[in-house]
């Protein structure tokens, strides 16, 4: 069987990280739909676990997969390339991957704003825009991930969305703290202010790091696959040594 020319093999790695990427972006969005329909939606309980993310638990899943399908993709890259030139398109395809959940989330947000406002979901997209932009200063994605970081239940009432400033009891409660005029109180305002990027990015470092671990193992196969294809099969004559020119 003729074995596929080098830029061919090259292709296929991209390929399977391409496909990888996409399987591993699918299944974080599923984990996040699950857990905003069944998890979140329990009385009490609820509220704390969306505040905690919960459903992000999921990186460990889905980056054990891109980062154990890329190494082991690597066995049909030249061995020149070193970690540095391959880990760059890990590096790429993360952060579509670790957005797809909360992708998932600003569309399940934007269709309870046209369920309860009766109106169309290009509609409630427009309102949950302009929201976001008077909020965080950004429409659509860049701005819906920064802004959720401080508002773990996000209104879906059309006049809330719509008013000229939305309550948020965090900005509120570090706005009290501030007034104390105490350090030990400004320490806990800022600390409090930044919960929300402090629990993302310990979610970011977990999908990194398991990424790299995985990353790395699958790299180790894929050495031993190499390896493994060179050696002659058992039973063969040993080569002759070429002989030193002197």
């Amino acid at each position: 069987m003729p074995t596929p020319s080098k830029p061919s093999r090259i292709s296929l790695f991209f390929a399977i990280g391409i496909g990888l990427s996409l399987l591993a972006a699918a299944l974080k969005a599923v984990v996040s739909w699950l857990a905003e329909v069944y998890l979140y939606s329990v009385p009490w309980v609820g509220g704390f676990l969306r505040s905690i993310e919960l459903s992000e638990i999921s990186n460990l899943l889905a980056f054990a997969i891109l980062g154990a399908g890329l190494g082991a993709a690597t066995v049909y890259l030249p061995r020149r390339w070193n970690h540095r030139a391959k880990l760059a398109f890990f590096a790429f395809l993360s952060p579509f991957v670790f957005s797809a959940s909360y992708m998932m989330q600003q569309h399940l947000w934007i269709q309870r704003v046209a369920t309860r406002a009766e109106i169309s979901y290009r509609d409630a997209r427009d309102i949950t825009n302009d929201f976001l932009k008077r909020e965080s200063g950004s429409a659509g994605f860049f701005g819906f991930f920064p802004f959720s970081t401080q508002l773990a239940d996000l209104p879906t009432r059309r006049k809330d969305l719509e008013a000229a400033r939305a309550v948020n009891p965090g900005q509120l409660l570090k706005k009290e703290l501030e007034s104390y005029n105490d350090p030990r109180a400004d320490m806990a305002a800022y600390i409090f202010s930044r919960v929300g990027w402090v629990v993302r990015f310990m979610y970011i470092t977990i999908a990194i790091l398991t990424g790299l671990i995985y990353y790395f193992k699958g790299h180790d196969w894929a050495e031993m696959r190499r390896q493994a294809v060179a050696a002659p099969p058992p039973g063969s004559p040993p080569q002759p040594r070429a002989k030193r020119k002197i």
